[in-house]
């Protein structure tokens, strides 16, 4: 692009867009959509507002005897929503499941889908408590706390 090479890790959505994600930019290619890997007729699923996070989930449990959220590790399907607002068009592909692992991140709008998504249904399931603290799993496992807390703990000399 205008005589520079740019380079991106790109993930493929269900629609055949990619999300593209570099050190520097995070973005997607059109058309934009979520990302299925549906394993065979799962029972379950698991929910990721982002790549990064499945990818981290994927890595804690790479070699752990039980995955970290008790979940069956061989009969789950995981969806990667790619942007929070694909929640509610997802919500008739979710429901096929008799359970809902909910990732979402621990920021003001993830908790916000997360708490009205347990009042839909006792099928969803609010996972996100494993990385309380931080802002969603991928920062979890890179230590990366989230500031505000950081502040409150400096505050109360923590």
């Amino acid at each position: 692009m205008n005589d520079k090479n740019y380079y991106a890790v790109g993930f493929k959505n269900n629609s055949r867009g990619y999300e593209l994600r570099n050190q520097f930019f995070k973005g997607s290619s059109s058309p934009k959509d979520v990302t299925l890997i549906d394993n065979g007729e799962a029972k379950e699923v698991a929910v990721f507002e982002g790549f990064f996070s499945f990818l981290s989930y994927q890595s804690i449990n790479k070699n752990q005897e039980q995955s970290l959220a008790n979940l069956p590790v061989r009969q789950i399907g995981f969806l990667i929503l790619n942007s929070l607002t694909f929640f509610k068009k997802s919500k008739p592909l979710l429901e096929n499941h008799a359970c809902i692992h909910l990732f979402l991140d621990r920021d003001k709008a993830g908790l916000k889908q997360t708490k009205e998504a347990l009042k839909m249904s006792h099928h969803y399931k609010d996972e996100s408590t494993v990385y309380k603290g931080y802002k969603d799993m991928n920062d979890w496992l890179t230590g990366k706390r989230m500031v505000k807390e950081q502040r409150l703990h400096h505050r109360r000399g923590l």
